[in-house]
């Protein structure tokens, strides 16, 4: 199951996006238009999910893309950084790791301002570079051609993932706004080889364009039993921003008391909200190293050499 929404700004969001699909959660989740730089995506925490690629503007205010994958599956990023630029292309790629396919996820965004032609040149480039890494590609996105209405960009757009075997899956509207409906948000699969699957928008309410998802029931997935700890995310940017959150606290609460009980409470409780809030919490992948050579009469005798010392 691939989630794709444009979530014009994913901060603060994740909370509502999750309580969306906690009944059925999907094993993608791809989001165009998060609005965030890459450092805030760092502290953007989905339970049960990492952020798998990204791609975030420098530049410009707003745009860029990004996919995070559930903790049970094997996956690795793509770069394609070279085939973007902001408004006119901005993608991200992971590679997915099935019991049968290998399968590559492209999520785009395009704005209604950027070059098409340097959209479409560019995207076609993307996929020659990464199509023979894969068995199948699903693109998903938001274009900003109208998918509804017949159009010069919607027709190229069309015939070159024809190319690939990528059929258009999203026939309802994915923006309703005032007298506008449109489709410009739309999910690219090849129908062939994916022919038992199903489409279907999800109204959440968290943006002006409707979720969508598509579940492809002929794949196998093979669950990760790995167990996971919880550590927090401590890195210059984070340090940074405990320190800057310091500096800004004027302390008047702690004191304001002669019991020093009472000012080391207000303190401790203004340290750790700050604490908690710059370093956020992260799940990591017990690993688990297997060495052949190590019998169990290795460690009989290392653990009898233990006991001698």
């Amino acid at each position: 199951m691939i989630f794709h929404q444009n979530i014009r700004d994913l901060n603060n969001k994740s909370d509502e996006i999750l309580n969306t699909i906690e009944s059925n959660p999907p094993h993608i989740l791809c989001f165009t238009e998060h609005h965030l730089k890459s450092y805030q995506l760092d502290n953007i925490f989905f339970q049960n999910y990492q952020l798998g690629a990204e791609y975030c503007r420098k530049r410009y205010k707003n745009g860029g893309v990004c996919v995070y994958i559930h903790e049970s599956l094997h996956f690795s990023n793509t770069n394609v950084y070279e085939f973007c630029k902001e408004k006119d292309f901005e993608a991200c790629v992971i590679k997915l790791y099935l019991s049968c396919h290998t399968i590559g996820i492209v999520n785009i965004y395009r704005s209604p301002s950027g070059n098409f032609e340097y959209f479409l040149d560019n995207l076609e480039a993307l996929l020659n570079c990464v199509k023979g890494n894969f068995m199948e590609l699903i693109i998903c996105g938001d274009f900003n051609i109208n998918f509804l209405i017949d159009s010069t960009q919607k027709q190229l757009l069309i015939s070159l993932l024809a190319t690939y075997g990528l059929s258009s899956t999203v026939q309802f509207p994915t923006r309703i706004c005032n007298n506008s409906i449109s489709t410009i948000d739309n999910i690219f699969i090849n129908t062939a080889k994916f022919n038992n699957f199903t489409v279907y928008p999800m109204v959440n309410g968290i943006s002006d364009h409707d979720a969508q998802i598509i579940i492809l029931h002929d794949v196998t997935m093979v669950i990760d039993t790995s167990h996971f700890y919880l550590t927090r995310k401590i890195n210059k940017t984070s340090v940074l921003d405990f320190n800057l959150k310091l500096s800004y606290e004027s302390w008047n609460d702690v004191f304001a008391h002669d019991e020093i009980n009472l000012s080391f409470n207000n303190f401790l409780n203004t340290y750790l909200r700050i604490y908690y809030s710059s370093f956020t919490i992260k799940k990591t992948r017990y690993s688990s190293h297997t060495k052949a050579w190590l019998t169990e009469g290795i460690k009989i005798s290392c653990r009898n050499k233990r006991k001698l010392f």
